[in-house]
C-alpha cells in the first residue's frame, strides 16, 4: 500500500509506515501525478483536496490532520466511496493556549486588564468552546455567538453578533464558509466593526477570510490605533496583508493549533481512523507511544498582587506567542525565502501545551486560575 503524507505531519512515517510505503510530499503543491498510485492521502489544511487531484488515482482513504474541513470537497470523497477522516477538536487545547499567551503578551507589553472584561467568542465548536470554557472557569463574564450551536447547545450564554462585538475582548475561532444560511466569509465586516470601541482585544484565530481585513485597517485607522490585535490567520494565506500585519500586536502565519501535542493528536487520530477503515487492531500502539510530554514538567510559581500577571509569567514560561510574532517579522524582512509563510509553518519551532507543566501555587484563587487558563496543578 502506498501513503501519501504531507511533510509537517509529525509521527507520520513512525505511525503509517507499518501499514505500507509512506512517501512525505510537500502539501501546498501537491498534484495529480503524485497521487496517482497512492491508495491513501494524508493532509494538512493547505491542501486543496478536490476531484482534480483525486480523479484517476487509486485513493480510497483520504485522512486530515486538522479540525477543519473547509479543504476537503466532501461531496466529492462521498460520490467516489472515498474513505474520510478529520481530527476534530486536535488543537483546541493549543489554540486555547495562543489565545491567553496572546492576551498575556498585552498584559505584559501594553498594561492590558482582561480578566476583568466582558469576553466575546466567535463560533462554539472544539477549539470555541474550548475557549469559552477557560475564560467561564475563571470567572469571567463570557457570552459566545454561534447560530448553529445555539439550536442544540444549554450550556452556554449565546447572544447576537453585534452582542460579542459589544465586548472588551474578542476572540473569533469560527470556520470559513461561503455558502449556507450563515455564511461566515466577511462576517465580520465594516458595518460589524463600526460598532468596536477603543481598547478592544481582538484574537483572531479561526480562519482567515472571516473578518474583512480592509475593513479592520480601516476601523484601526478610526480609533488612532487604540485597538489591540493578534491575529494568527489570514485572507489570501498563504499571501499575508503586511500592512495588517505592521499594526498587530502579535501576527502569526497560522499557527495557533501548532503545538507539539496537538499536531501529534491530528495524526494520531487520522492513524486511528485509517486502521479502523482498514480493519486493522491498533493495540500494539498506545496514545503515550504517540503524543509526547513536555519540555518543563513543573513550575513553583510565586504569588503576585495582580493575576493577569501571575498568569502571564506561568503561560510565557511554557509558550510566549512573542517568539513566533518575532520570527515572522524577521524573515519577511530577510526575504530569502520563496514563500516565507510556509517555510515558517514547516519549520516551526515547536511549543508545548500548557496542560504538560503542572504548577505549584499555594493560593486557593490563583490555583483556580492557574487550573482554568489550562495548566495542571498542585494546590
Amino acid at each position: 500500500m502506498k501513503i501519501i503524507a504531507d511533510e509537517n505531519m509529525p509521527n507520520a512515517k513512525v505511525l503509517f509506515s507499518h501499514l505500507g510505503d509512506v512517501e512525505l510530499v510537500n502539501g501546498r503543491t501537491l498534484t495529480n501525478a503524485q497521487v496517482k498510485d497512492a491508495d491513501v492521502l494524508l493532509v494538512r489544511s493547505v491542501t486543496k483536496v478536490t476531484q482534480a487531484l483525486l480523479e484517476g488515482s487509486r485513493v480510497r482513504f483520504v485522512g486530515s490532520a486538522t479540525i477543519g474541513v473547509d479543504h476537503i470537497d466532501l461531496a466529492y470523497l462521498n460520490k467516489a466511496g472515498i474513505g474520510f477522516s478529520s481530527a476534530p477538536g486536535c488543537n483546541a487545547e493549543a489554540v486555547a493556549d495562543y489565545v491567553f499567551s496572546g492576551l498575556s503578551h498585552l498584559y505584559m507589553t501594553k498594561g492590558f486588564r482582561w480578566l476583568d472584561k466582558k469576553i466575546g467568542v466567535i463560533g462554539y465548536g472544539n477549539v470555541g468552546k474550548t475557549v469559552y470554557e477557560r475564560f467561564s472557569a475563571m470567572g469571567c463574564q463570557v457570552c459566545v455567538y454561534d447560530p448553529f450551536k445555539e439550536q442544540t447547545v444549554d450550556q452556554a450564554n449565546f447572544v447576537s453578533l453585534e452582542d460579542v462585538l459589544s465586548c472588551g475582548v474578542i476572540s473569533l475561532h469560527a470556520p470559513l464558509t461561503r455558502s449556507g444560511v450563515f455564511p461566515t466569509e466577511g462576517m465580520v465586516g465594516s458595518e460589524e466593526l463600526s460598532k468596536l470601541s477603543s481598547d478592544v482585544a481582538i484574537v483572531s484565530a479561526g480562519r482567515g477570510g472571516v473578518i474583512d481585513e480592509s475593513a479592520l485597517l480601516a476601523r484601526y485607522k478610526e480609533l488612532e490605533g487604540d485597538l489591540h490585535l493578534v491575529l494568527d490567520v489570514w485572507d489570501g494565506e498563504p499571501v499575508i496583508n503586511q500592512e495588517l500585519v505592521s499594526v498587530a500586536d502579535i501576527a502569526t502565519p497560522h499557527i495557533a493549533g501548532y503545538s507539539k501535542q496537538g499536531r501529534e493528536k491530528g495524526t494520531w487520530m487520522v492513524y486511528q481512523s485509517l486502521c479502523k477503515f482498514l480493519g486493522i487492531n491498533t493495540l500494539h500502539l498506545t496514545e503515550s507511544d504517540a503524543i509526547s510530554s513536555g519540555w518543563i514538567p513543573a513550575v513553583t510559581t510565586r504569588l503576585g498582587s495582580i493575576a493577569e500577571e501571575m498568569l502571564a509569567r506561568n503561560i510565557q514560561a511554557i509558550y510566549d506567542v512573542a517568539r513566533d510574532d518575532a520570527r515572522l517579522r524577521y524573515k519577511y524582512r530577510e526575504n530569502k525565502e520563496n514563500n516565507v509563510f510556509d517555510w515558517l509553518r514547516k519549520h516551526y519551532v515547536e511549543r508545548d501545551e500548557l496542560n504538560t507543566c503542572v504548577v505549584t501555587v499555594d493560593d486557593c484563587a490563583s490555583s483556580s486560575r492557574i487550573s482554568a487558563v489550562g495548566f495542571s496543578h498542585n494546590k
